[in-house]
């Protein structure tokens, strides 16, 4: 009577076991698993480096130290931007000197005061490229407006941005030109 219980379950735990070829494939199978860096993604995404330090530029910005405002200080535009994008930025920055806020605002290729509800989202981490979403409400039409920061990993865990691209199109390095 008692080798009965033990028949009845030997089905169950045979059903149960991984076949050795579905391990093996899985174990041999390379990651397909690609970062799309152009899609957006959810605001409860993990946090990275990348997105932290654009995060770090755009509250900068809200404490009135913008780079593209600052010419005397050519540190705050290498804090945030690769060495190119950089130099384009003092240039400008030198260009523009202590215009006022109601002025277009490279950051967003808007005037500051048609941004409200700004947000940067987590960003999509591929190697050394990130791809950093932000998003703004514009306070003409109310409508949320998005735009890429493109980043580059220059030194190990150092992030700068390359590039910004904006809804319209335009990129950061075409508009300092």
């Amino acid at each position: 009577m008692p080798m009965r219980p033990l028949l009845l379950l030997l089905p169950l735990a045979v059903a149960c076991q991984t076949s050795p070829k579905a391990t093996e494939t899985a174990a041999t199978k390379p990651d397909t698993v690609a970062v799309d860096l152009n899609k957006m993604p959810g605001r409860d995404a993990p946090r990275s480096a990348a997105d932290r330090m654009v995060r770090a530029l755009y509250f900068e910005h809200d404490k009135e130290e913008n780079p593209f405002l600052e010419a005397g200080n050519p540190t705050l535009a290498t804090q945030y931007f690769t060495p190119s994008t950089a130099k384009l930025v003092q240039a400008k920055a030198a260009k523009l000197g202590k215009q006022k806020r109601h002025a277009i605002n490279p950051l967003y290729n808007v005037p500051d005061k048609q941004v409200t509800k700004m947000w940067v989202m987590p960003g999509n981490v591929a190697g050394d490229k990130a791809v950093i979403f932000v998003t703004y409400t514009d306070a003409n039409t109310g409508k949320e407006q998005a735009m890429r920061c493109e980043a580059e990993l220059i030194e190990k865990g150092r992030w700068r941005i390359s590039d910004i691209v904006y809804g319209d199109g335009k990129r950061l390095t075409e508009v300092l030109k």
